[in-house]
């Protein structure tokens, strides 16, 4: 028993070291930021939501979505994940979590936003705005450093589309 978990250990461990190891063996190259800026555009579609409403009369709405999309305007597709959590009352309230950008040739671009939703006047659209900060990359963006925003426009409830605009600026390099 010893000896078969001893041996689990070392595999384990064995993994965990490549694992670990696996982003310093990159390229010279891989280190080289591209594009200044950045535009996304993308439709993102909940593929998972869990929301729970309370208070008095169902206004106050919190939880988490799960939204993905793919911008397949220029000549480098990029796919989009965002993970929100939100606390809206009456449909208006902040929102943060991540977003997730990953180019054609598997480059990862993570980011974290803090943003504010906003019912608009007919009571059925609302416009959301989040600044980010870039918190890392793998690849083309392995060192990237920046900022950007993240503003969309949903036409339903949490959880329908938003029809969305990202614009990343990294630092050159």
């Amino acid at each position: 028993m010893i000896k078969k978990r001893i041996a689990i250990f070392s595999s384990t461990t064995t993994l965990v070291v490549a694992l670990l190891a696996a982003p310093l063996a990159s390229s010279a190259g891989a280190a080289t930021i591209t594009k200044r800026v950045i535009k996304v555009e993308a439709s993102i579609s909940s593929q998972q939501k869990i929301t729970h409403t309370v208070s008095p009369n169902g206004r106050r709405v919190y939880g988490f979505n799960l939204l993905v999309g793919r911008d397949e305007s220029g000549s480098n597709p990029i796919d989009v994940e965002t993970i929100g959590n939100v606390n809206y009352l009456k449909g208006n309230g902040p929102f943060f979590g991540f977003i997730t950008f990953t180019a054609e040739d598997g480059s990862s671009l993570g980011v974290q936003m803090n943003g504010k939703a906003e019912v608009l006047p007919n009571g059925t659209d609302t416009r959301v705005f989040a600044p980010f900060k870039v918190i890392g990359g793998t690849g083309k963006w392995l060192h990237a450093e920046g900022k950007g925003t993240f503003t969309g426009l949903r036409t339903a409830a949490v959880g329908a589309d938003v029809k969305s605009k990202f614009v990343i600026r990294l630092k050159s390099r």
